[in-house]
Protein backbone atom coordinates (compact mmCIF):
# COMPACT_ATOMS: atom_id res chain seq x y z
CA UNK A 1 0.00 0.00 0.00
CA UNK A 2 1.35 3.48 -0.87
CA UNK A 3 1.93 6.08 2.16
CA UNK A 4 -0.12 8.88 1.88
CA UNK A 5 2.06 11.63 3.81
CA UNK A 6 1.90 13.29 0.16
CA UNK A 7 -1.65 13.86 0.13
CA UNK A 8 -3.38 16.80 2.05
CA UNK A 9 -4.82 16.43 5.62
CA UNK A 10 -8.27 16.97 3.99
CA UNK A 11 -8.11 14.47 1.41
CA UNK A 12 -6.41 11.93 4.10
CA UNK A 13 -9.56 12.42 6.46
CA UNK A 14 -12.45 12.01 3.20
CA UNK A 15 -10.26 8.83 1.89
CA UNK A 16 -10.73 7.59 5.67
CA UNK A 17 -14.20 8.21 6.08
CA UNK A 18 -14.43 6.46 3.13
CA UNK A 19 -12.67 3.44 3.43
CA UNK A 20 -15.11 2.84 7.10
CA UNK A 21 -18.24 3.83 5.75
CA UNK A 22 -17.82 1.47 3.06
CA UNK A 23 -15.86 -1.22 5.13
CA UNK A 24 -18.17 -0.88 7.56
CA UNK A 25 -21.80 -0.07 6.84
CA UNK A 26 -24.81 -0.77 4.39
CA UNK A 27 -25.39 1.51 1.87
CA UNK A 28 -27.48 1.33 -1.44
CA UNK A 29 -27.01 3.53 -4.64
CA UNK A 30 -30.49 4.62 -5.65
CA UNK A 31 -33.27 6.98 -4.43
CA UNK A 32 -36.30 6.55 -2.47
CA UNK A 33 -39.75 7.72 -4.25
CA UNK A 34 -42.92 8.23 -2.63
CA UNK A 35 -46.07 6.73 -4.34
CA UNK A 36 -49.78 7.61 -4.55
CA UNK A 37 -52.00 5.52 -6.34
CA UNK A 38 -55.20 3.20 -6.42
CA UNK A 39 -56.37 0.28 -5.41
CA UNK A 40 -59.54 0.12 -7.64
CA UNK A 41 -61.54 -1.49 -5.00
CA UNK A 42 -64.90 -0.29 -4.95
CA UNK A 43 -66.00 1.60 -1.13
CA UNK A 44 -62.05 1.75 -0.40
CA UNK A 45 -60.81 5.57 0.78
CA UNK A 46 -59.10 5.86 -2.30
CA UNK A 47 -62.23 6.26 -4.57
CA UNK A 48 -62.61 9.54 -1.89
CA UNK A 49 -59.22 10.70 -2.47
CA UNK A 50 -57.40 9.47 -0.05
CA UNK A 51 -55.11 7.87 -2.25
CA UNK A 52 -52.69 4.80 -0.76
CA UNK A 53 -49.48 6.06 0.09
CA UNK A 54 -46.25 3.52 0.22
CA UNK A 55 -42.45 4.20 -0.38
CA UNK A 56 -40.15 2.79 -3.43
CA UNK A 57 -36.27 2.45 -3.73
CA UNK A 58 -36.05 3.34 -7.45
CA UNK A 59 -32.51 1.64 -8.58
CA UNK A 60 -30.96 0.51 -11.60
CA UNK A 61 -30.34 -3.03 -12.47
CA UNK A 62 -28.48 -4.30 -15.39
CA UNK A 63 -29.04 -0.74 -17.04
CA UNK A 64 -33.00 -0.05 -16.33
CA UNK A 65 -34.32 1.36 -13.75
CA UNK A 66 -36.29 -0.79 -11.40
CA UNK A 67 -38.61 0.50 -8.36
CA UNK A 68 -38.55 -1.80 -5.54
CA UNK A 69 -41.25 -1.79 -2.92
CA UNK A 70 -40.08 -0.86 0.60
CA UNK A 71 -42.54 -2.21 3.57
CA UNK A 72 -42.90 -0.08 6.55
CA UNK A 73 -40.99 -1.49 8.84
CA UNK A 74 -37.77 -1.17 6.62
CA UNK A 75 -38.33 2.78 5.44
CA UNK A 76 -35.78 3.49 8.38
CA UNK A 77 -33.20 1.09 7.44
CA UNK A 78 -33.26 2.10 3.46
CA UNK A 79 -32.99 5.74 4.07
CA UNK A 80 -29.99 5.42 5.93
CA UNK A 81 -28.67 3.45 3.19
CA UNK A 82 -29.54 5.59 0.46
CA UNK A 83 -28.28 9.10 3.19
CA UNK A 84 -24.78 6.17 2.97
CA UNK A 85 -24.72 6.23 -0.32
CA UNK A 86 -24.91 10.34 -0.96
CA UNK A 87 -22.43 10.81 1.39
CA UNK A 88 -20.17 8.16 -0.35
CA UNK A 89 -20.58 9.77 -3.57
CA UNK A 90 -19.71 13.24 -2.23
CA UNK A 91 -16.83 12.32 -0.33
CA UNK A 92 -15.76 10.31 -3.56
CA UNK A 93 -16.57 13.78 -5.39
CA UNK A 94 -14.18 15.61 -2.74
CA UNK A 95 -11.36 13.35 -3.57
CA UNK A 96 -11.61 12.97 -7.08
CA UNK A 97 -11.51 16.76 -7.13
CA UNK A 98 -8.26 16.89 -4.81
CA UNK A 99 -7.16 14.62 -7.66
CA UNK A 100 -8.11 16.43 -10.56
CA UNK A 101 -6.32 19.63 -9.02
CA UNK A 102 -2.83 17.42 -8.59
CA UNK A 103 -3.40 16.01 -12.11
CA UNK A 104 -3.06 19.39 -13.09
CA UNK A 105 -0.22 20.83 -11.56
CA UNK A 106 1.64 17.88 -12.70
CA UNK A 107 0.37 18.70 -15.84
CA UNK A 108 1.49 22.00 -16.15
CA UNK A 109 5.01 21.12 -14.45
CA UNK A 110 5.40 18.39 -17.65
CA UNK A 111 4.39 21.04 -19.86
CA UNK A 112 6.18 24.16 -18.71
CA UNK A 113 9.76 22.94 -19.45
CA UNK A 114 8.94 21.44 -22.86
CA UNK A 115 7.70 24.71 -23.93
CA UNK A 116 11.01 26.71 -22.93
Amino acid sequence: MRHRGHLSEKQRRARSELARIVHDQAFVCGSLVTLSRLCGKPGCKCTRGEKHVSLALSVRIRGKRKMIHVPKALEKEVQSMVERYQGIKRLLDAVSQDEMERFLEKKAETESPARS
